[in-house]
């Protein structure tokens, strides 16, 4: 059939909606992994920035505690026992920022398996929609033709019968003016 065709026009534009509907959910679904990769180097560089804040308060807590000890006689026993007190604090401080950061980095890695794997299934779906689709504007535009042509036959038929009705009464008339002229 011709392009003109309304109903071939009507899945086109159904067809265009579904591909522009599915660019837009790949671009949604790039943008959260390219937010989640940027969230991940996001953790990487808290993660170091918390390292060396720890790290520069250690030292000065370590100065001060020197300062104290150099200053104070005989607090050496009771400086040692702070320093002990304070590494395992710190050390549990580096255990927790670095457990919290890969909980996070695992998280942001399972999402992005999840949205990779919801991506894949839904790229099958809309490819099975669009099949669908396309099975059945073919099976619409069959049918469409086809009762096309059985209207058009039916026409013919019944524009060749009214011709032969025609002919008949012309006949019919014919013959009555013949009748009524012997008459």
């Amino acid at each position: 059939m011709a392009d003109e065709n309304p109903i071939t026009a009507a899945f086109e534009i159904q067809r265009q909606t579904l591909e522009q509907s599915q660019k837009a959910l790949e671009q949604s679904i790039e943008f959260q992994k390219e937010l989640s990769e940027a969230l991940a180097g996001g953790i990487d560089e808290g993660v170091e920035t918390q390292k060396r804040t720890v790290e520069i308060t250690r030292n000065a807590l370590d100065r001060y505690l020197e300062a104290i000890e150099s200053s104070v006689p005989g607090s050496e026993s009771g400086i040692a026992q702070i320093r002990e007190a304070m590494d395992e604090q710190f050390e549990a401080l580096d255990e927790a920022g670095e457990e919290a950061a890969s909980m996070a980095e695992e998280g942001l890695e399972e999402y992005g398996d999840l949205s990779e794997t919801y991506l894949n299934t839904l790229g099958e779906q809309l490819e099975l929609l669009q099949e669908t689709h396309e099975d059945l504007e073919a099976q619409t535009v069959d049918f469409v033709e086809e009762t096309e042509s059985q209207l058009q036959e039916l026409q013919e038929e019944a524009e060749g019968q009214l011709e032969e009705q025609i002919e008949r009464i012309q006949e019919q008339t014919d013959q009555l003016r013949q009748q009524v002229e012997d008459e």
